[in-house]
Parts: structure tokens; sequence; C-alpha cells
């Protein structure tokens, strides 16, 4: 009732803003495309499937969905006039993503409807003042690099730095949930057994370690590959964003772990927020410097040193519940892993001159080694997680 209230709100002060303000009003269209999304803001369900735990079917469907966006991306865009075709695929996806949460959480876990005491939410005003700051700040945070490139430079510039980015963050929910699907109960073992809620965490993130090292390594070589192919030769400075961002692919997932999955389990709302303000803060005064002096890049490195604050504060703060050591033997040992891939991008990239081939050379070959080496070395990690696949295929 109360996601439903705020998402009206918020959904006709967004447009009435988008028709008062005289800079918006050619491109009404799309913000009221777009609108849908925050109308639409109560059938985000995550806090849902995070309660009971429940990451399988979220995990298919933002696959899916993902995927999908992408085919419709290459099959209706083919000129800048499609701006608003690709705005249409982007709120459908979105649209579509609350409402398979909506019918599968109905089906699954509870009728939703609403209540006659609509409006009764006066007891939850201070915990939902807290959680709305965090938002609101989190919000402002993630998209004032945007906001900043297109106030410092131009829009063709927040293109190039948007196309370099979204690389990163397609690959970083494959991270963030893998440990989570396949080992679940990491939120309710943290009031039934401490212990086992520790081992949880220690391994989920020991899983991001395995899986974000490689990702990050072999997207910061085949960047320049990666967005020929995709985005084409007027977005190659992009693959520069995508480059310096890439760190983000683990830092990201971290930062969740240390945040929704440990701080938010044990209600430290409070300092979630000083976290995000703090951050916040940085990003404003690191893009002020970075932006006008440096550009895109000054907006890249503004971003990523302010995913290493938050990682640092939270994980300060982590330290005063749990134990946990971020600088462990498999940081060291996955990074080595990854030391061959320097060898092969250069090889494979002398050998096959096409950047397509070449570029699905070195993907199927960085996998197969890595593979080969974690066996060699008996890593545990890898070997449980095989083994939970290979019991839910029998």
């Amino acid at each position: 009732n109360i996601n439903i209230l705020f998402s009206l709100l918020g959904g006709i002060v967004y447009l009435l803003i988008a028709l008062l303000a005289p800079q918006f009003r050619n491109d009404f269209l799309l913000f009221a495309l777009y609108s849908s999304t925050i109308f639409t803001n109560f059938l985000l369900l995550d806090w849902l499937f995070q309660a009971y735990d429940d990451y399988k079917f979220a995990t298919i469907r933002s696959l899916a969905i993902r995927v999908l966006s992408i085919v419709a991306v290459f099959l209706f865009i083919k000129a800048e006039k499609d701006y608003v075709i690709y705005m249409m695929i982007i709120t459908f996806s979105e649209m579509g993503s609350r409402f398979s949460n909506y019918f599968y959480a109905r089906k699954k876990y509870v009728a939703f409807s609403i209540s006659r005491r609509f409006l009764n939410f006066t007891k939850h005003l201070k915990s939902l003042f807290t959680l709305f700051l965090f938002r609101l700040v989190n919000g402002i945070s993630a998209n004032l690099d945007k906001i900043m490139l297109g106030c410092f430079l131009s829009y063709y510039d927040v293109g190039i730095y948007s196309t370099g980015i979204k690389f990163v963050f397609l690959v970083i929910p494959l991270i963030e949930t893998v440990g989570l699907v396949l080992f679940p109960k990491i939120t309710i073992s943290a009031k039934d057994s401490p212990a086992l809620y520790l081992e949880n965490v220690k391994l989920n993130y020991r899983i991001i370690l395995l899986l974000g090292i490689p990702m990050f390594v072999g997207l910061f070589l085949v960047s320049p590959e990666v967005l020929l192919l995709f985005a084409g030769e007027k977005f190659a400075f992009s693959s520069i964003v995508s480059r310096i961002m890439s760190i983000c692919i683990l830092l990201v997932p971290l930062g969740d772990l240390l945040g929704s999955k440990t701080l938010l389990v044990f209600n430290k709302d409070r300092w979630l927020l000083i976290c995000s303000t703090v951050v916040a803060l940085c990003n404003v005064i690191f893009n002020l410097i970075g932006i006008p002096l440096f550009g895109i890049v000054g907006a890249c490195v503004a971003s990523v040193l302010c995913y290493f604050i938050a990682v640092f504060i939270r994980y300060s703060f982590t330290r005063r519940i749990i134990k946990l050591t971020i600088f462990s033997f498999e940081l060291f040992k996955y990074s080595l892993f990854t030391v061959p891939f320097i060898a092969l991008y250069y090889v494979v990239n002398s050998a096959i001159k096409n950047s397509t081939p070449m570029l699905f050379g070195f993907i199927f070959t960085a996998i197969a080694i890595y593979f080969c080496e974690l066996l060699l070395f008996r890593d545990k990690t890898a070997l449980l997680i095989l083994s939970k696949l290979t019991a839910r295929k029998k």
C-alpha cells in the first residue's frame, strides 16, 4: 500500500516536471514512456524474494529479459532517429520484469490487495524515512555522473559513457546471484545460526572472487572488440570507459554483499545511509574536479573511486558485526590464475585479424584455461559449485 502511494506520487511529480520544464517539453514523449516505470515501482518485489532467499526466479527472469532486450536493439535500432523505439525497448523490458515478479510472487507467496487502511502507515514513518533517504541518495549518486557529464560536456559524451558502462553492468547480476541461487538461505541463516550465516557470507564472497576476477580481467582486455561488435566504430572511445569501469564487476557485488546481505540483515540501515551519503558527497566533489579536467575519463575515475569508498566504508561497518577478511588467499590465487589471459589476448589478437572471431576465440580459450586451473589446483569453491550443479541435474 505504501509503495503504491509513493509510486503514484513519484510518477505524477515526474510528469509535471517533464511537462513544465521548457528544456524537457520537446522530449515529453520519452518522459511519458519512462514514467510508466515510476508508476509501477511498487511492483519491484526484490525485497520479497530476498526475504525468502528465492533468487532462482530473479536470475532466470533477469537473464531472459536482458537477452531479449539486446536482440530487440539489434533488430529495431538502425539510426539515431530510432531513439523513441530504444526508449520503448527499455521501458517494456523493465515493465516485463516487474509484472513477471508480481505474478510469480502472487502465485507462490502472497495474494496482494489494497487494504482499507490504505493511509495508515504513520507507525512506519521513522524506518520509512531512513530507507527513503537511503534510496534517494543512492538514486542521485547512481545518475550523478551522467547528469554532470551532460552539464559540463554534451549528450554525445553521455551516450559514449553510458554505452561503455552498459556492458560492465550487464554481467554483474550473474555474479551477484550465482552464489545466492546455488547456496540460498543466507538471510534466514543470520537468525537461525550465526555460524552458518558467517560461512554463507564467506562462501558468497569467494564466489564473487571466483567469477568476478576473470570477468574483470577478460572485459578489460577485450573491451575494444566487444564495443566494436555491439556498438560500432562510432562508440570506439566507449572501450576506454569500459576498461576503466571494469573493476566495478568486483566492487558492485562486493558492496551488495556487505550492504543488503550484511548490514541490512542486522538492521543497520542507518549505517548504510551514512555510507551512501559520504559516497554521494565524494561523487559530487570528484566529478566537479574530474570532468572539467579530464572529461569522460574523469567521470569514470570518479565513479570507480566512489565504488572503492563505498566498499571500504561498508567493510569497516561489517567488521563490527562479523569477522570477514577481504584480502584473502583466494583474492591472490584467482588473480594469479588470470595472468595467462594477458598473453592469450595478444597471441589470439595477432593470430586472428578479424575482431569478432578473435573475441569469441579469446573468450572460449580463456574459460577453458581458467577452468583447467581450478581443477588442477582442486579449488574448493569451484568443486563445490560443480557438485551443486551435478546434484541439481540428477
